[in-house]
């Protein structure tokens, strides 16, 4: 998924829980886990469950954990397999969205609908 997915996405998740500003925050952990496109290692343990539980136990924050999540969650819906269950080697994904297709930016707009909607409709 584009990094435009993952933000909205989170925004949406997280106004569902909380109406609250400190979500435009909480929503940049579902961005972490491409941090490791810098290291070469894209989808590797970042793209993980036990990452996520790592995410919790550090911030225990159950919104920060929800934001982090959402990422694996809409990177395992793509062609990329992930290794969810590291450090087991298999990877899994469910071949649903093409990454930077048009239905992944579509869905971006959809997610951001949905947050605006959400966040300052239903309040």
């Amino acid at each position: 998924m584009i990094l435009s997915t993952h933000y909205t996405f989170s925004l949406f998740l997280l106004s569902i829980l909380e109406k609250q500003p400190i979500i435009f925050l909480y929503s940049i952990f579902s961005l972490l886990p491409d941090i490791d496109i810098k290291l070469n290692e894209h989808r590797k343990i970042t793209h993980t469950f036990l990452a996520s539980l790592i995410i919790f136990l550090i911030f225990r924050n159950n919104l920060i954990f929800l934001a982090y999540f959402s990422h694996i969650f809409l990177d395992y819906l793509t062609y990329t397999p992930i290794p969810l269950l590291w450090p087991y080697k298999s990877k899994y994904c469910l071949r649903i969205i093409k990454t930077n297709g048009m239905t992944d930016k579509m869905l971006t707009l959809l997610f951001l609908l949905l947050f605006l909607i959400n966040y300052f409709l239903l309040k």
